[in-house]
């Protein structure tokens, strides 16, 4: 979440003017606050109607759903339903019971995968998934498909084996998520 300051910067200097509202899990008010500090972005700097909120763990606006992770600090997973379709996505977790209960019969699985098997001690130490457990969740949910997200550079030239591993639990394809890249369900 560090390069939201950043981003929102880069929506700004690019003429954004419509209102954005940003939601994350309980705190991420302060953790917004700081981060614009640290920054030195002053609240006046942003043009474009902006509010931060939080949402409690659980909870739904609309028809977005929530559900806490198994991570290193407060996160969450959101499932977005609409139309008869749904997309889960994980965040940031190692494998989470709660996360395949959320993430039943998805259409698209959206689920973090930032280290492989031979990482596997520090996946667990971080908090974070292997490419492994995203396919088992996969599988466990039933999702229609499975898109992998959050594989940091050096393990980006490692992609065959991101989607070898979580695809031989899954036993389907699995798609390797790219900036900007758009996933037809």
């Amino acid at each position: 979440m560090s390069d939201l300051i950043p981003f929102l910067w880069a929506v700004e200097i690019d003429g954004r003017k419509a209102p954005l509202n940003l939601r994350g899990p309980p705190g991420f008010k302060q953790v917004f606050e700081r981060f614009r500090e640290c920054t030195n972005t002053p609240s006046v700097f942003f043009t474009f109607p902006l509010t931060v909120d939080e949402i409690q763990f659980g909870k739904r606006i609309g028809n977005i759903e929530t559900c806490r992770t198994d991570h290193s600090i407060p996160t969450l997973a959101f499932r977005i339903s609409d139309g008869g379709k749904s997309i889960c996505y994980s965040a940031d977790t190692i494998y989470c019971p709660e996360v395949v209960e959320f993430a039943k019969n998805a259409d698209l699985l959206v689920h973090e995968a930032t280290f492989l098997g031979d990482q596997e001690s520090i996946a667990e130490l971080t908090r974070h998934s292997t490419a492994k457990m995203a396919g088992i969740v996969g599988k466990e949910t039933k999702a229609k498909r499975l898109a992998l997200f959050h594989i940091p550079p050096p393990n980006d030239r490692r992609e065959s084996e991101f989607r070898s591993e979580a695809g031989d639990e899954y036993g389907r394809d699995v798609t390797i998520g790219t900036d900007l890249a758009e996933i037809i369900i």
